[in-house]
């Protein structure tokens, strides 16, 4: 996995420093980098972690956010995902409990030379923790973790001497105001002057002047005067400067990133969804809200305000988050505008004097906490909650009514991370009819018809154990939902097969996952419904008689880009598929689907991201269609039993592939040779895969370094 990266100054002799010290050595060390906030020491850990990444110096390479609140289950499932593995890996191992995880991570480790790192550690608790797995480590194994604390690393057994970052000089300072300001280009002859007394007034720390370079960003040059006379020798005057320089609409879009813990990892979905609910996002004619709330989320990173954490495959930000003291700021400053509270434990919730006008909550605390307190406060609009520690022991909340009860006037009501224990859909639930959020956790099998009593709901997350949950027919008349969404190991939506004929359908319906679709029902007859979804996830089941052939028929959804069809034990080549030309991102998974099939695939015009997963086709042959995948970029093949895989013309194929993913591919014996002569290409990583597979890759590194493409990088 690479680390999303930053705009650098001033660290390459850092990085050096440090490369040498974690590649040398045979014996385990863990290296501290240690400095004051916003002095750069994520960035660095990312600028050192790509590099060696990209050098194959280590065998395994790991990456987790620790933070002073953290979970020890969480960073094991951090640590055991991290090396970007497909994202149903998560939920399988989500099920396991520390000790079983402890254990992947130790048999994970065992005999592989690693580099682990641990970004924003606070204290010896997460070594301690976390010490089995790391034991008899391979020689030159190495951890390195970024601190506050310079007493740390002394406290911590294997600790090394601590890397101590220095703040900037004023002209590295005026280096990255430049870069961050005019990119390539060069910073007007007029600004010199006014620019570089900027770039002193921040002090050498990175986090100001990154902060600063968002605000003369959308500055017209002759207004730059104001920013220079601000007193910006704190970091707290900086953050006012630049939230003082907001549009109205975005300042609480960035308020909102203060009921999230600290360097959370957000799910932007999930975020600009609630901001859709709160009110922020103004509604226009020409387009979505979800555009525009894309708009506003790109605006805030373009201001330097909120960072990508991950990028989507098809574009825009699949997660992101702020700088710890941005987050701070956020918490001070929504308190102060009396937009947010953010309460902690029982004594701050049982303690709390409840203001009159409080609209929006968010309770960072175990559950029984939460339910002891019974906060009384009738006119909130916003609940959200955030269990800061997750045991088994402690996820479990026996009776919510008092919430439904009591905050009748909510309209996000934000509770998945409380596990509910009821069997049943809580009755109560309907009574919020100003819900336009609603995201639980439980193990619910039906929902029942009474929740189109929700007539205003525009999002409905659930997390379950349970693998089916029934939704009624009644779900045909919520004709304002936006978003429908279900998470869980092998867990899926149902609906029933009636009344699809006699209802207007779900105009508004954006994104819809999973949904369970047997072989025998005509999927067509479903899809009309959501005719303006755009993200789709679909699981086959197999139909009653082993002969029907089933037909997904999903030409008539001329707004999907983005769809995922996955099945198991589906008997091979029982499905038939039509898709639409919009499509950007295709996903198949267990279908046992013929390779000559995939020329259907082939053609989409504006097919971007292709995953091709656990024997979604079948066979020994895939032979390249001519002109096929012309704006494809990214394509993963995981394990799958194709043995030869080839073209009829080298010069007809991929011509925008720029990485290409194998796992798994055990019995693969031929490569096309159009590989070896795409000038875009950039990556090919490896897993799993034999050494006769690793052979054909070096043979296509060396042709495309022969061809001139010398950016190409291997990952094993």
């Amino acid at each position: 996995m690479e680390i999303t990266p930053e705009i650098v100054v001033g660290f390459d002799d850092e990085a050096k420093a440090l490369i040498n010290r974690l590649i040398r050595g045979s014996q385990l060390e863990i290296i501290p980098i240690v400095g004051m906030a916003g002095l750069g020491k994520t960035t660095l850990a990312k600028k050192v972690y790509n590099t060696l990444s990209s050098q194959r110096q280590f065998h395994i390479q790991l990456w987790c956010t620790v933070s002073q609140a953290y979970s020890v289950k969480n960073l094991l499932l951090q640590l055991l995902c991290s090396d970007g593995e497909h994202s149903r890996k998560n939920e399988e191992l989500g099920i396991l409990d520390e000790d079983e995880l402890l254990d992947k991570l130790r048999k994970k480790l065992l005999g592989n030379k690693y580099l682990v790192v641990f970004d924003d550690v606070w204290d010896d608790r997460v070594w301690n923790d976390l010490r089995l797995s790391f034991q008899g480590a391979t020689k030159g194994s190495k951890i390195l973790f970024t601190s506050r604390n310079s007493n740390v690393a002394s406290q911590i057994e294997y600790g090394g001497e601590p890397h101590n970052l220095r703040l900037l000089t004023d002209t590295l300072s005026w280096e990255l105001l430049q870069k961050k300001v005019f990119g390539e280009k060069e910073c007007p002859e007029g600004l010199l002057k006014i620019g570089k007394q900027i770039a002193k007034n921040c002090k050498g720390l990175p986090f100001s002047v990154v902060i600063i370079s968002g605000i003369l960003a959308t500055k017209e040059y002759d207004r730059w005067d104001e920013v220079a006379v601000y007193d910006t020798d704190e970091c707290t005057n900086i953050l006012e400067l630049s939230y003082t320089h907001l549009p109205p609409y975005l300042k609480p879009c960035l308020l909102y990133f203060g009921a999230f813990r600290e360097d959370q990892e957000i799910q932007s979905k999930k975020l600009m969804q609630l901001w859709i609910a709160e009110g922020f996002v103004q509604c226009t004619d020409a387009k979505r809200l979800e555009d525009l709330a894309e708009e506003y989320m790109m605006d805030l990173i373009g201001r330097n305000l909120v960072m990508v954490a991950k990028h989507r495959s098809i574009g825009g930000v699949r997660a992101c988050h702020i700088h710890d003291l941005l987050h701070k700021y956020c918490m001070v400053k929504a308190k102060e505008e009396n937009f947010l509270q953010v309460l902690h434990g029982y004594d701050e919730l049982s303690t709390f004097n409840v203001p009159p006008d409080l609209s929006r909550l968010s309770v960072w605390s175990k559950v029984e906490h939460f339910k002891e307190s019974r906060l009384f406060c009738p006119q909130l609009s916003t609940l959200l909650f955030i269990n800061l520690i997750r045991n088994d022991s402690e996820s479990f909340l026996a009776d919510a009514s008092f919430v439904f009860q009591i905050y009748k006037g909510l309209r996000v009501l934000d509770i998945e991370q409380i596990v509910l224990r009821y069997k049943v859909f809580p009755s109560e639930v309907v009574s919020l009819v100003g819900l336009r959020y609603l995201a639980m956790q439980g193990e619910m099998r039906v929902i029942p018809p009474s929740i189109a009593k929700l007539s205003n709901l525009e999002t409905f997350r659930m997390i379950s154990d349970y693998g089916i949950v029934s939704l009624p027919s009644t779900l045909w008349s919520m004709t304002k939902l936006r978003h429908l969404h279900i998470e869980g190991y092998d867990v899926v939506w149902s609906l029933p097969r009636e009344n699809l004929e006699n209802n207007s359908g779900l105009l508004n319906l954006d994104t819809f996952s999973t949904l369970r679709v047997s072989l025998d029902q005509r999927v067509e007859n479903i899809l009309k419904n959501i005719p303006n979804v755009r993200q789709l996830k679909i699981k086959l089941s197999k139909a009653k008689k082993s002969t029907t052939i089933g037909y997904c028929n999903m030409s008539g959804l001329e707004s999907l880009e983005s769809l995922e069809v996955w099945a198991t034990s589906l008997p091979p080549d029982r499905v038939e598929f039509s898709f639409p030309s919009t499509l950007k991102k295709l996903v198949l998974i267990g279908l046992n689907l013929p390779w000559s099939k995939i020329s259907l695939i082939e053609e989409l015009p504006n097919l971007e991201v292709l995953k091709l997963l656990y024997d979604s086709f079948k066979g020994e042959r895939w032979i390249l269609t001519e002109g096929g995948f012309r704006k494809l970029r990214f394509l993963a093949l995981e394990n799958l039993d194709v043995v030869e895989w080839t073209d009829t013309d080298p010069d007809d194929h991929f011509p925008c592939l720029q990485k290409l993913l194998m796992s798994g591919l055990s019995k693969l014996e031929l490569m096309p040779s159009c590989l070896e002569q795409i000038s875009a290409l950039e990556v090919i990583e490896l897993r799993s895969c034999k050494a006769s597979v690793k052979d054909l890759v070096q043979k296509i590194e060396e042709e495309q370094k022969d061809c001139g493409n010398e950016d190409l990088r291997i990952i094993p």
